[in-house]
């Protein structure tokens, strides 16, 4: 009696990626990607990768899209970050978002991909390395439509980008400092890292710009207009950009007040009245009386104050009275 056995051969498509053999190979150095090591299609850099800085800022994290242009949906991927142009250090620290999982396997510590196979786009964070890392490169194998499909190679490159400086400090005069001269010149201490200083001034608030320059300090054409206030703020620079001061303020001396002129007295029925032309400044008259002819402006003289150019002498009156008016 024959015997007849069916055998069933049962096949499983297995997703490359999956595998260990396959995870990490992204591209980056000691690394191989997909085209050159596991599948047979054509390179067609049909994938591609956004979110990455030209220029980053150390510690930033960038939200990083992979996403197919064109052709079927993405199989799966493999991507790290890595320093220098050939570096295999990790530069930063990738984490998984939309879609994504990330992976450690021997020589790629760091590295993302898709938590199951199969889609048109998915997202993950990259936080920028430490200051002083200097250029760093991203690196993304990606295979579409089945395991033979199309294969990508994506190498992305982003340099550190130069620290903003510090903010201007110590000015002089101190801030909301009085009574400062009318030929005053302001100073202050650069900020870290500044290469030239954005200088603003005036009278107002905020200040006129006034011009950009190398040097820290910076006299005012001219005297300052006396008793007034002025503000200003220092505006830090380097080829990073800008870093914006505090506005800053002081306040000048006020103008000595003008002599009182053309003095005249006229007698009243209650008393002496005195008149004078007002002096320029002026915000108080001081009003002294002696019975010599040069008065004395000394304590013991003084008979009255007055804010206004005109004073009425009640007080008894000596025979011979002289008068002197001075401005305050």
């Amino acid at each position: 009696m024959r015997t007849v056995i069916a055998v069933v051969m049962l096949c499983f498509a297995v997703n490359a990626f999956a595998h260990d053999n396959y995870t990490g190979r992204s591209g980056a150095p000691g690394r191989n990607t997909c085209a050159s090591s596991c599948h047979g299609g054509p390179v067609v850099n049909t994938v591609q990768i956004t979110g990455f800085p030209t220029n980053y800022t150390p510690g930033q994290a960038y939200l990083l899209t992979i996403r197919k242009v064109s052709g079927g949906t993405i199989v799966n991927f493999n991507s790290s970050c890595r320093v220098g142009v050939s570096g295999t250090a990790n530069a930063g620290v990738i984490s998984a978002g939309l879609s994504t999982v990330t992976y450690n396997v021997t020589g790629e510590t760091n590295g993302v991909h898709f938590s199951v196979a199969g889609h048109d786009s998915g997202q993950f964070t990259w936080t920028a390395p430490a200051a002083g890392t200097g250029l760093v490169k991203l690196y993304a194998g990606a295979i579409q439509t089945d395991l033979d499909g199309d294969n990508n190679t994506i190498v992305l490159t982003s340099n550190e980008a130069l620290a903003l400086p510090g903010v201007a400090t110590t000015p002089t005069p101190a801030d909301m400092a009085v009574d400062v001269a009318v030929t005053t010149t302001v100073s202050w201490v650069a900020g870290s890292g500044a290469t030239s200083h954005d200088v603003y001034f005036g009278t107002t608030n905020p200040p006129t710009f006034i011009g950009n320059q190398a040097t820290l300090t910076y006299d005012p054409a001219g005297d300052l207009t006396a008793g007034a206030t002025y503000f200003w703020r220092i505006d830090e620079r380097n080829a990073g950009g800008a870093t914006a001061g505090s506005v800053w303020q002081f306040v000048t001396l006020a103008a000595p007040p003008g002599i009182p002129q053309h003095l005249t007295a006229l007698v009243e029925d209650t008393g002496i009245r005195l008149n004078w032309d007002a002096s320029a400044n002026a915000v108080l008259y001081n009003v002294y009386r002696d019975t010599l002819e040069t008065v004395a402006t000394i304590p013991a003289n003084l008979i009255g104050m007055t804010p206004a150019p005109t004073y009425l002498d009640v007080t008894p009156v000596p025979t011979r009275a002289n008068y002197v008016v001075t401005s305050q």
